[in-house]
């Protein structure tokens, strides 16, 4: 059914302007729980697959599995991501802290700019001013606990529920959406894909980049290893950069500090540790699951980060990714209908 069919009467045209316009004023005043709704998304195509398994397939109660699964995403996803949190928002004053090897790698990479250009770019007064913008944004931080707190419960609640009623809605989207079945089916199974690749795929990669940059800063006697650590794996989400922008600066400032072996370690395991596990597992896991081009990643993650803070990490790129998917969706459905009437035509 093509949209020219469904709005071939002035009724039907404003009827559709009339629920289109009641649905953008939904989500805007909404908006403040867009976590819990992408949310709900992730979790319900991560856990559908097992709801199908044992409830529909094996015909255990459905109350039981749907519980079940919230329990599991309760104890083993959030409740070690809020834990994390506690640990590391303290900490984010070590960032820019002047016994910070990263600070200590800036200053000496200013050093040599003022050699070669004369121009200094470290002040004093710019570094104050960048550690009065980490503790204001670790307040933000703090002060949005009881949004976030509603965002949780509110996304739990509606994981629950679509659990319990585990295919209905696909069901109403194929009758009320204007698209073929078999682009329907495409577009779940591409859905699927995504959510995969964003959700798992991108933050394993972080958490084996973290744990071997920890083992690495842990035995070179870096200062909070722990720290240094899970920013390796909040920037190794970037692409092509990553975790270089932590590793890089621990060589140097081993280097400066004396500790010249120290230094060449960092940088062979940096290269051939940190470095070829990203490669190396990302190349073993986009053949089984996918893999996002790097430019949606970066662009998310500027998106995501500006709307939903931390969770833009992984709901930012998603996001996008599902932009793009239905946008070839429409192309599919829509321009490529066009184009062979055109063609018939001639």
């Amino acid at each position: 059914m093509t949209v020219r069919k469904l709005l071939n009467t002035p009724l039907q045209f404003w009827t559709f302007v009339l629920l289109s316009s009641f649905a953008a004023f939904l989500i805007y005043e909404l908006r403040d729980y867009a976590n819990a709704f992408l949310g709900t998304i992730i979790f319900y195509v991560l856990f559908k697959p097992i709801m199908q398994r044992w409830h529909v397939q094996k015909g255990y109660n459905k109350h039981l599995i749907a519980s079940l699964i919230v329990f599991v995403i309760l104890s083993i996803m959030v409740v070690p991501c809020v834990m994390m949190a506690a640990f590391f928002v303290p900490k984010l004053s070590l960032f820019l802290s002047d016994s910070s090897f990263l600070i200590q790698f800036f200053y000496e990479l200013e050093g040599k700019i003022v050699k070669l250009t004369g121009y200094k770019i470290i002040t004093p007064e710019n570094l104050a001013n960048l550690r009065l913008y980490l503790a204001e944004w670790a307040n933000i931080v703090v002060g949005e606990t009881l949004n976030l707190m509603a965002n949780l419960l509110l996304m739990f609640f509606m994981v629950y529920f679509a659990l319990l009623n585990i295919g209905k809605l696909e069901n109403y989207l194929e009758e009320v959406l204007p698209f073929k079945p078999q682009t329907l089916n495409r577009f779940a199974a591409e859905l699927r894909t995504m959510t995969y690749t964003n959700v798992i795929l991108s933050p394993l990669l972080a958490l084996i980049q973290g744990f071997c940059s920890f083992l690495a800063y842990w035995y070179l006697g870096l200062d909070q290893p722990l720290f240094w650590g899970i920013m390796t794996a909040v920037f190794s989400f970037l692409p092509v950069v990553g975790s270089a922008i932590i590793w890089i600066p621990a060589a140097v400032y081993l280097y400066t500090s004396g500790m010249h072996w120290q230094s060449y370690v960092m940088i062979g395991y940096g290269i051939l540790i940190i470095g070829v596990s990203d490669n190396l597992f990302r190349f073993i896991f986009a053949r089984k699951i996918g893999d996002v081009h790097p430019m949606i990643t970066i662009l998310g993650i500027l998106l995501g980060v500006n709307l939903f803070g931390v969770a833009g990490f992984i709901f930012g790129p998603l996001l996008l990714s599902y932009f793009f998917l239905m946008l070839d969706i429409y192309k599919q459905t829509y321009l490529s209908e066009q184009q062979e009437i055109i063609d018939s035509k001639n």
